[in-house]
């Protein structure tokens, strides 16, 4: 199996949007203590590649989003992400992730950005920001994007009932911020509190 067949499984990618690398490691723990065991790091988050070898050393999976450049591409493969991803499609983007050997998930919105994209060779495509479009507009893309999976992202509630409608559409996953916490936010004890009912209400 692949990452995003992974991915597939679990349903909900934690996005950790964090105060710095102890926040980032201390919230990955916690979301996979709660049972999501693949998230997803931020390079928004100060010294994100410093939480990424820690986390890799903890065996917990994680990719690297809101990527740039694809320059920023190689150093998070190497500190251990398994898959990269852009809320955007930046100028070889694509490219960089086939020669680093992850996955690559680049962004859009459009018919238009998502081809592009595609055609590129993405693994799979994030729809940003879903929620201002709807899990219908998102079923309506599927049969014109093809087998290529759409992991839906930006605006979604953290809830089961939020997240259950774009699953039905045909994402590949729902990745959630904000709604989840952080370590620092909330506290680690309830980052797995949330994360333990989400996952279990989605089964």
């Amino acid at each position: 199996m692949t990452v995003l067949d992974d991915l597939a499984q679990q349903r909900v990618v934690p996005v950790l949007r964090c105060a710095d690398a102890d926040d980032a490691v201390a919230t990955a723990r916690a979301a996979a203590a709660g049972g999501f065991g693949i998230v997803e790091l931020t390079m928004t988050t100060p010294g994100v590649l410093e939480a990424a070898d820690t986390l890799a050393g903890d065996g917990i999976a994680f990719g690297v989003g809101t990527v740039r450049a694809a320059a920023d591409v190689v150093p998070a493969a190497e500190a251990g992400a398994r898959f990269v991803v852009s809320f955007w499609n930046p100028p070889g983007f694509v490219a960089a992730a086939r020669q680093a050997g992850v996955p690559a998930i680049p962004g859009g919105l459009t018919p238009s950005e998502l081809g592009a994209a595609q055609d590129e060779g993405a693994d799979a495509l994030k729809l940003f920001p879903a929620a201002s479009v709807g899990p219908e507009y998102l079923r309506m893309l599927q049969p014109v994007l093809g087998p290529v999976g759409l992991v839906a992202t930006g605006g979604i509630e953290g809830t089961a009932e939020a997240i259950r409608p774009w699953l039905e559409a045909g994402a590949l996953a729902v990745a959630i911020g904000g709604a989840l916490g952080t370590a620092r936010s909330v506290g680690a004890a309830e980052v797995e509190r949330r994360c333990d009912v989400l996952a279990r209400e989605l089964d």
